[in-house]
């Protein structure tokens, strides 16, 4: 097992989530000045969000499963590796929620809300 597939699975979800936010914090103005572009930029953004975030948790699932086929008594390189799989799987879901969570309004307010 890669560490840095292990490592993609942890920190690609909140990554994605933070870039998401500043991006579209910075894309509010140019929205509000040219609707279209705002009504176009900012879900393009949030598709891209969301397609790495659900990479991240794809990478983790991944990770925890070929990990939980390992047998290994704890605590070993094996059993580190398996909870930093279960870490990135919970860490992808939870900020998947969130970048959801976040996208929504965008369907129901107009950009300068």
């Amino acid at each position: 097992m890669s560490v840095g597939r292990l490592w993609l699975g942890i920190v690609l979800a909140p990554l994605a989530w933070l870039v998401y936010l500043q991006t579209a914090y910075a894309l509010v103005p140019l929205a509000c000045r040219r609707p279209t572009a705002g009504m176009i930029g900012l879900p393009v953004i949030a598709v891209v969000a969301v397609a790495l975030g659900a990479v991240a948790a794809l990478t983790a699932w991944r990770s925890w499963r070929r990990i939980s086929a390992m047998p290994s008594p704890p605590p070993t390189p094996t059993a580190r590796a398996h909870f930093m799989a279960l870490t990135g799987l919970g860490t992808s879901a939870f900020f998947l929620l969130v970048l959801i969570a976040g996208i929504v309004p965008l369907f129901f307010l107009p950009p300068c809300q």
